[in-house]
């Protein structure tokens, strides 16, 4: 019984690490030393503790899937806990064929900074593509509201790692300011 134990054990840690591990990832990205440091201290010592369990008992084909498994689960789990957090901003772009004056004064009313960009699709035909940098916890919310609107716009969001100067409502010290 207490093969399986170990096997629960490393599974549990591997699950920690993992999930930390995917959390330090994303404070990289975002340039957030200080969390991403701490997190990779923590990410590392449970690791130490769990690759040490394995070894200690190599051949126990328990440990062995436990470590996989914790693994796998870990995985999912930080994926599920990175989109809960939602921590960051995005960068979503919207191209519509319609005129966006009426969407730009409803995403404005509703506390976002849009930027509008007249272009041209294919075929000749005038679009306007409009800009707007907003926390990732708002992104369904401003996707709704653009399909509310315009249920063909043509949608992209990217992760921002960092904003110099312009608008963002709602938000306090966001930027790096000269």
């Amino acid at each position: 019984m207490d093969v399986f134990l170990g096997a629960l054990l490393i599974f549990a840690l591997r699950i920690g690490d993992v999930s930390i591990g995917t959390m330090r990832v994303l404070m990289v990205v975002q340039g957030r030393r200080l969390p991403a440091t701490v997190l990779a201290v923590l990410e590392a010592a449970i690791w130490i503790v769990a690759i040490s369990q394995v070894f200690s008992s190599a051949y126990d084909w328990p440990q062995m899937i436990g470590y996989a498994c914790g693994f796998a689960a870990g995985t999912a789990i930080g994926m599920t806990i990175e989109q809960w957090i939602a921590h960051g901003k995005v960068l979503i772009r919207v191209v519509s064929r319609d005129d966006a004056t009426k969407l730009i004064k409803m995403l404005a009313d509703t506390g976002f900074g849009v930027t509008r960009f007249r272009g041209e699709g294919v075929g000749g035909k005038e679009v306007q593509e409009l800009m707007i940098v907003t926390s990732r916890r708002r992104t369904r919310q401003l996707v709704a509201m653009v399909h509310k609107y315009d249920n063909d716009a043509f949608i992209t969001v990217t992760g921002v790692a960092q904003m110099i100067g312009g608008y963002l409502p709602q938000t306090r010290a966001w930027s790096l300011r000269k």
